[in-house]
């Protein structure tokens, strides 16, 4: 009966984090598809899902879709979409793209809740049962850690936060007391953790990093000889596991940007930091057998450090690329003008100025300034008690507790030490304080509920609010959406329209096959005009990370003040077609004269729509073929949100005579649908000898209405003479009376 209760008190946790997380379906579970909250990360991993679902098990490891038209390796490493692609493989089969979009959809919600299990667990099983149920329950409501395990937020920082636990529950158990006549337990199973965590973020280094420091800390402190080589070896034979399990993944790999030796990426920098930790504490462990540099704490000490200099020297000298790597990671704590856009990169206390406490309230509760005292407290307790093997939870929780102050995208790692500190500390504390002040049960329990209310209780309000528009867009009702939300829905429209207007690529699913042409867009809207158009961007949201080409010579082209100039970059890039948003590439923003700002839509209250310069700078080589905004989903008196998409055309070169007249104007009504007609104006000189001449990029059945003073004529163009750039006779005008002839 009592093993029924408990399995019930799992389950009842483990529905409340995955409902948790659940609460926006109406918003992502939608009439017309799959909504996935941000478009952004998400789509770049549902891209890599359904390659694998269509060719399992291959992994796309290469995208010529990326950095067109050269391709690059995703920065990512693959476990993560392919662990959701073997699923939805499995579970709903190659066929159905919509059905697999709702099985990754559901994956972070599951792998959220499964964390909330582990976290408890682990505060159940290192502390008392009261522990863990008050870390499950902090842990399944808090906004830090539910924000990544939302549904439809498909981004591998969940299961990062999952496999961060894990790590840290086998770190503890490997820093926990020796087997009877042995070495510690948990060697191997850290040494799978810690390869898993690799693949599936390189960013798990730094977890790694933490424990491998506060398990060699511990080495180093340990009194006895017999102890600390017995502690060496399953050090070491963690790291070598480690280094086997990853070399298949890692050896041999190179990336154009960051070379071979990189911890940014997967590459050989990961089993050679690992293998080279297996050989300096294999090592050790030998050199501590021997009398003369074990017998003592000091003397082990010397002797590792001085094992540890001659190892890092002679790394310094066989591998030279080593120092440029190293200090290109910590650059990734550096404040960079492109990555300072991103704001899972700002600290956490600096939302819209120095020292707001905004964020921190609303992800981590008014407990969030409690955790200093509670790390410290727990830190006492681990040294009253002797329990070491409390240090790497301690170590691991403080340093991404720090590190989220520095950097958002900490928070998933961060948000379960927060919990896995917090709460055991006030059982702890409640608990002491009962045993010393005689305080009653119903007190300590009254105290724990109100440590509860106070984490939790100030965002039930935004639970229901989430539940209720979720019933509300169920229901059809219309919703009124955030400014970055309707610019969202309004490049999903794009990327459809591009999708279904635009001639087919090769090798979207196929990564042997090369496409035919690239699209320009913002580097922000690259990885959802990827998913929705199925057609090779040439920046995105990977930023030079992604490829350094495509994202150097896309700033180039949008910062162009001249459109012949820009129009030999995208013959460059293999550009067919750009979408022209109001931020140009979306790396600065655009400047008076760039190519950027003439592509840019300007419409009015009225909803008139202006674009280009007009007159004699009027755009000829860029051919507009579609227009959005979101106008119908704006309130009322918000200036709409527009975007245009062109197409790059040779353009019709057309040559007439115009005798006597300085400027020949052409006009040209382009039909929009759903809208008035968009007036294109353009206008050339006449020379000396009544000539001029002109390049056109729009074609139509209505023609232009060409002038010259007062004479008017027409010009029709058909569409091959735009895409060709072939030479059109246009109207010539009879000279004015008075004036010769030209020849």
């Amino acid at each position: 009966m009592q093993r029924l209760a408990s399995l019930l008190a799992w389950l009842l946790l483990f529905a409340v984090a995955l409902l948790t997380r659940a609460l926006r379906f109406g918003l992502v579970l939608t009439p017309s598809g799959v909504r996935f909250p941000h478009g952004a990360d998400e789509l770049y991993h549902l891209r890599r899902i359904w390659f694998t679902v269509v060719n399992f098990p291959a992994s796309l490891s290469f995208d010529r879709y990326m950095n067109h038209p050269e391709g690059a390796p995703p920065i990512w490493p693959p476990l993560f979409d392919w662990s959701i692609a073997a699923v939805a493989r499995a579970l709903v089969g190659p066929e159905d793209q919509h059905a697999v979009e709702v099985v990754a959809a559901f994956a972070p919600p599951v792998i959220g809740a499964f964390a909330v299990l582990a976290a408890a667990w682990l505060g159940r099983r290192t502390f008392s049962p009261a522990a863990g149920w008050l870390t499950g329950l902090w842990l399944a409501l808090l906004p830090a850690h539910v924000f990544y395990g939302m549904l439809g937020e498909v981004d591998h920082h969940v299961a990062v936060g999952l496999f961060g636990t894990v790590l840290v529950a086998c770190a503890m158990r490997l820093a926990g007391p020796l087997r009877p006549g042995g070495g510690p337990s948990g060697a191997l199973v850290t040494g799978a953790a810690a390869a898993a965590s690799l693949l599936l973020w390189p960013g798990s280094l730094l977890q790694v990093l933490v424990l491998q420091t506060a398990l060699v800390l511990q080495l180093l402190l340990t009194r006895q000889q017999a102890s600390a080589r017995a502690r060496a070896l399953g050090l070491a034979q963690m790291h070598a596991l480690a280094t086997l399990l990853l070399l298949p993944f890692c050896a041999g790999k190179s990336w154009d940007q960051l070379g071979s030796i990189s911890p940014l990426v997967l590459s050989t920098f990961q089993p050679l930091w690992l293998g080279a930790g297996a050989a300096a504490l294999g090592g050790v462990a030998l050199l501590w057998s021997r009398q003369a540099l074990g017998a003592s704490r000091l003397r082990r000490l010397a002797s590792a450090l001085g094992l540890g200099a001659l190892g890092l020297a002679l790394a310094w000298l066989a591998l030279p690329g080593l120092a440029e790597a190293l200090a290109g990671a910590v650059g990734w704590f550096e404040a960079d003008p492109f990555l300072g856009e991103i704001s899972e990169l700002q600290p956490l206390l600096y939302v819209e100025g120095p020292f707001d406490v905004t964020l921190a309230h609303d992800q981590f509760s008014y407990l969030f300034w409690l955790y200093p005292f509670a790390a410290l407290g727990l830190a006492l307790y681990a040294l009253q008690s002797r329990r070491a093997e409390l240090w790497p939870l301690l170590a691991w929780s403080a340093a991404f507790c720090a590190a989220t102050l520095f950097q958002q995208r900490f928070t998933d790692a961060s948000a379960a030490g927060f919990a896995l500190v917090l709460a055991p500390a006030a059982v702890l504390g409640v608990r002491a304080a009962r045993e010393r002040l005689r305080v009653p049960r119903a007190a300590c329990a009254g105290i724990v509920l109100l440590l509860t209310l106070l984490a939790l209780g100030p965002y039930a309000p935004a639970y229901r609010d989430d539940l209720e528009v979720s019933l509300a867009a169920r229901r059809g009702a219309r919703l009124h959406f955030d400014a970055e939300v309707r610019h969202r829905l309004v490049l999903e429209r794009a990327g459809s329209w591009l999708k279904q207007n635009t001639p087919a690529t090769a090798g979207y699913l196929d990564a042997a096959a090369r496409p035919e042409f690239g699209v320009l867009s913002a580097w922000g809207h690259g990885h959802l005009l990827r998913y929705y158009a199925e057609r090779p961007l040439v920046e995105d949201n990977f930023g030079p990370w992604g490829g350094t080409h495509g994202f150097e010579r896309a700033r180039a082209y949008y910062a162009s003040g001249d459109e012949e100039e820009a129009y030999r970059i995208a013959a460059e890039l293999g550009a067919r077609y750009v979408v022209a948003a109001p931020q140009g590439s979306g790396q600065s923003w655009p400047r008076r004269g760039s190519l950027a700002l003439r592509l840019a839509l300007r419409q009015d209250r009225a909803g008139t729509l202006t674009f280009g310069d007009g007159g004699a700078n009027a755009l000829s080589r860029h051919r507009l073929v579609f227009v959005a905004d979101d106008a119908d989903l704006a309130r009322g008196g918000e200036p709409p949100w527009t975007l245009g998409i062109y197409e790059i055309v040779p353009g019709a070169r057309v040559v007439g005579l115009a005798p006597g007249a300085r400027v020949v104007t052409f006009e040209l009504l382009l039909p929009l649908p759903g809208r008035n007609p968009l007036r294109y104006q353009a206008s050339a000189s006449v020379d000396a000898a009544g000539r001029y001449e002109i390049r056109l990029p729009h074609f139509g059945t209505a023609g232009y209405v060409v002038q010259a003073d007062s004479q008017v004529g027409a010009l029709t163009l058909a569409e091959a003479d735009v895409l060709l750039g072939r030479d059109v006779v246009g109207p010539s005008f009879a000279p004015r009376a008075g004036l010769p002839t030209p020849p």
